[in-house]
């Protein structure tokens, strides 16, 4: 596995959304580490496993529908096994993030369900465990676009992608590493040639798998595949700013404009605020 660390703002002192603005107007701004950035949300406290998520339940509403994808474990959107299904939030956790509704066959073969992107707008009270940071508006632009919940169960995988916005990723419960590269790794990493997806990596399993010695549950990978996936990431992450960070509850992550990212979730579910602004 690779191991290269984020530049990191380290101690007590949280980043100001001033400092945070003189660093995203820089020439080539670089993905900050930002460990102190949440500690006062009241989520940190509020959504808790141990009471299976009670008061996060109350926020959003047990009843309410959500859009959850399915994907064959390990993969990510552009798989041919996604699908996109709609159930009740109290179900979605219930049965993929708390294990209270047993499963039957081998798990191992059940799908990865992933809450991603779910509009804060539409989440119901979720705010206001979650308030907005000043940073929010400390793009070149000052504008903000987009608030999202993200909910995902060990081994929830997103691919290498780049967004057309500053993104600030918090995580609330669980963890989750990020793999960031520069926006000139685009020709390590394959980008699809499909019109709506052009941002995104055909690369179809994660980093973490690509460098498992073991290939484990069974990829179905051919060898020289891997191998040269194995090659290509090397590659790009010798390239200048590349990174990898593991986000525990109360850290987040900057990432710049256009540099491509993946997360993977690990060591149980996790759930995360995501923000998008220029």
């Amino acid at each position: 596995m690779l191991d290269i660390p984020l530049p990191r703002i380290f101690g007590q002192t949280v980043l100001t959304a001033s400092a945070l603005r003189q660093h995203l107007t820089a020439p080539r701004p670089s993905p900050l580490h930002m460990p102190q950035l949440l500690a006062h949300w009241p989520a940190l406290s509020h959504w808790r496993r141990s009471d299976n998520l009670d008061h996060l339940r109350r926020s959003i509403g047990d009843d309410r529908q959500v859009e959850v994808e399915l994907v064959r474990r390990g993969r990510g959107y552009l798989d041919p096994s996604l699908s996109r299904v709609h159930m009740s939030f109290g179900t979605y956790l219930d049965a993929f993030i708390l294990d209270r509704i047993p499963s039957q066959g081998d798990l191992s073969t059940l799908p990865t369900a992933y809450l991603a992107q779910m509009d804060l707008c539409d989440a119901g009270n979720v705010q206001e465990d979650v308030p907005p940071l000043p940073h929010f508006q400390s793009g070149p632009q000052a504008s903000m676009y987009r608030r999202t919940l993200w909910i995902g169960p060990e081994g929830s995988f997103t691919p290498f992608h780049q967004d057309p916005y500053i993104g600030l990723y918090s995580q609330v419960m669980g963890n989750k590493t990020f793999f960031v590269l520069p926006p000139e790794a685009a020709d390590s990493l394959q980008p699809s040639t499909v019109p709506q997806h052009t941002n995104t990596s055909t690369v179809p399993i994660s980093v973490t798998r690509i460098f498992s010695e073991a290939d484990s549950e069974g990829e179905m990978i051919p060898p020289h595949t891997l191998e040269r996936f194995r090659a290509q990431l090397i590659k790009a992450f010798a390239l200048p700013g590349a990174c990898q960070v593991m986000l525990t509850a109360g850290e987040s992550i900057l990432v710049p404009q256009g540099w491509w990212h993946s997360a993977e979730g690990i060591d149980g579910p996790g759930i995360g605020v995501g923000a998008w602004f220029r």
